[in-house]
């Protein structure tokens, strides 16, 4: 009974990942049967002329995601590395505590605090007419996934088990090349894990994103200037999604930003299922 039960749950949600890929597919129809896959790469995203370019969210949305993991990755693993290794017990709870909060608060509120902070900030030490830009979304978006990444960096790190510690102490490591030798490599599959995590967590988040971005649908110039205003794929669906009439092709050129983050998203939990194999 428990077989057919699990082997029945299993089929149920194959089924539902297959039927959100269908909906999606039979949604960006329209826009794959006027154009093909030839509006990937293009630059220009005017609806009204027909023109659905999808490369400049591909890419603003490539440049955020890499920042905030470029930010986050450094400050959460050496966060966890305090937690679990130097910290007192009593303030390991307490730091464990605020990550948590952290973690719990809606998305919209940090977007709220990037306009009220981040966008200011950039304005003044920039000098620029605006802050919204790349590197706003990459910044708020790295102190979004920062108590996930650490959290579990730190459960990583804290699972290393006490006879390699000992070990290394009985070769003479200091606590330093301990961490560097032992710890952090025996860690790594924990935190390459964490990392994907919240990498779709990175991916999929609109609101915050939205309000900080700058929603502008074209590529920067150059394409390494991150205080420019850009646009990324769930930030024009939040804004567009609404201006679309049902099965239109601009609609069509919606569902298929949907449709990329979609595919995204597989890619990155293939990804995480065979680093959790790995590590097991």
């Amino acid at each position: 009974m428990l077989r057919a039960w699990l082997y029945a749950s299993t089929l149920t949600a194959l089924l539902a990942v297959l039927a959100v890929f269908g909906f999606l597919l039979h949604a960006s129809w329209p826009l794959l049967a006027e154009q093909g896959v030839a509006f990937v790469a293009e630059p220009e995203w005017f609806p009204y002329e027909d023109l659905f370019g999808l490369l400049p969210v591909l890419i603003g949305s490539g440049w955020v995601v890499l920042l905030a993991l470029l930010i986050a990755l450094p400050c959460a693993v050496a966060a966890a590395v305090l937690n679990a290794e130097l910290l007192p017990p009593r303030m390991r709870a307490g730091l464990r505590f605020v990550m948590a909060l952290m973690a719990s608060v809606p998305s919209v509120v940090y977007g709220l605090i990037g306009l009220w902070l981040l966008l200011p900030l950039l304005e003044s030490q920039f000098d620029l007419l605006t802050g919204r830009s790349l590197l706003a979304a990459g910044g708020l978006l790295a102190l979004m996934i920062l108590p996930t990444l650490m959290l579990l960096s730190e459960e990583a790190i804290a699972k290393v088990s006490a006879e390699q510690r000992d070990a290394a102490l009985a070769l003479g490591f200091d606590w330093t090349r301990m961490l560097s030798r032992v710890l952090l490599p025996q860690a790594w599959p924990g935190i390459r894990l964490a990392l994907l995590l919240s990498l779709g967590r990175a991916m999929g988040e609109t609101v915050a994103v939205m309000l900080v971005v700058g929603s502008l649908d074209r590529l920067p110039q150059p394409l390494y200037n991150l205080l420019q205003p850009a646009q990324t794929l769930t930030s024009r669906i939040g804004r567009e999604m609404a201006e679309a009439s049902l099965g239109t092709v601009h609609w069509a050129a919606l569902m298929s930003s949907g449709l990329a983050l979609a595919l995204a998203a597989v890619l990155i939990s293939l990804l995480a299922q065979r680093g959790r194999a790995h590590e097991i």
